[in-house]
């Protein structure tokens, strides 16, 4: 079974699939509280909530074909310690990325799903496409997605990032579709990882609860129907099995923004559909999960055992600064 994850930025899952949230209640609170350091403070002037439109058709016949996971995102829910930790099934003690900036980070020890797939079978063809440069730009602040330089070199690995944001994340969103819908369509890789933007970008700039917001997931979700027909097709003319799965790295506050621990915004979800058959017993069984948890049930769903050495074994140790995370103390803030 082949595998494509489309990773949705800044989705309220609960304006994309609202009867979905409204009909399970996990999706109501976090089944983890939050660091303390991390509490959401007073709001002022709140945005007023509440629509009933269907603006993700595409999600939404996803769902109805498969099923929605509840996924609770771990704070500070910002876009770097929530994609590091969703890509590469490890906590933010872990890969130590607290802040967008990746300051510290130990990405290198902490594999993507990508590398994962290809470190159990060296065969496998991996695919990344991304608008934010932090998780495939080696000179950026990550990258999350490891380059794998020699693979690309022999083609077994194909990584690009958005170049044209002439009209912000939106051109750089249809750049990255049209790019990964293509590579889908007619290379097939194994594992593939597809990041759009818009969304976050309209909440960050108009809020969650306006119109705004609603055309970028339905922009969002047209996007993922590109993505969605590309593997059809191969299983159509070529009987390939795909897993497709959709999820986002947090959600947003009415007013836009997010990092702390908000309900709205440490509500995540994993959309699971497969194409070619029913989805296997493994994620038919799966309860609600924490951002770390998705890459261990992808890999699992689609086959890949990881290796590991002997309990206790020397390989591996590394004596460094401990993974605590930042103390907010505004003397350490730059």
């Amino acid at each position: 079974m082949k595998l494509l994850l489309v990773g949705l930025d800044g989705v309220r899952v609960d304006l994309a699939l609202p009867d979905v949230v409204a009909g399970d209640p996990a999706f109501s609170a976090p089944d983890h509280p939050a660091d303390p350091r991390f509490v959401a403070g007073p709001r002022e002037s709140p945005v007023q909530e509440g629509t009933t439109e269907r603006v993700a058709p595409t999600l939404t016949r996803l769902a109805a074909g498969g099923r929605v996971v509840p996924v609770w995102v771990t704070p500070p829910t910002d876009s770097g310690p929530g994609w590091a930790s969703l890509l590469t099934g490890t906590t933010h003690e872990q890969n130590n990325v607290w802040w967008n900036e990746f300051v510290g980070h130990r990405l290198a020890r902490c594999p993507d799903l990508l590398s994962q797939v290809f470190f159990a079978d060296p065969r496998a063809r991996t695919f990344a496409a991304c608008t934010w440069p932090a998780l495939v730009d080696p000179s950026g602040s990550g990258p999350v997605i490891h380059t794998r330089p020699d693979q690309q070199v022999g083609g077994q690995h194909q990584l690009f990032g958005a170049t044209d944001f002439t009209d912000g994340c939106r051109s750089a969103d249809r750049q990255v579709r049209t790019r990964a819908a293509w590579v889908l369509n007619h290379e097939g890789p194994d594992a593939a990882f597809v990041h759009l933007e818009g969304t976050d970008e309209a909440a960050h700039r108009h809020g969650s609860a306006g119109p705004e917001y609603l055309e970028a997931l339905a922009a969002a979700d047209e996007h993922v129907r590109y993505l969605v027909k590309a593997v059809a097709e191969r299983y159509e003319q070529l009987g390939e099995d795909w897993l497709v799965a959709v999820t986002t790295d947090h959600g947003h506050k009415p007013e836009g923004g997010h990092g702390e621990d908000e309900v709205v915004v440490r509500r995540s979800f994993l959309l699971l559909h497969r194409i070619g058959g029913r989805l296997p017993p493994a994620l038919l069984d799966l309860g609600t999960l924490r951002s770390h948890e998705v890459v261990p049930a992808l890999l699992a769903a689609v086959g890949v055992r990881p290796g590991s050495y002997a309990a206790n074994h020397p390989v591996g140790e590394v004596r460094d600064v401990p993974s605590t995370g930042p103390t907010r103390d505004l003397r350490f803030e730059w």
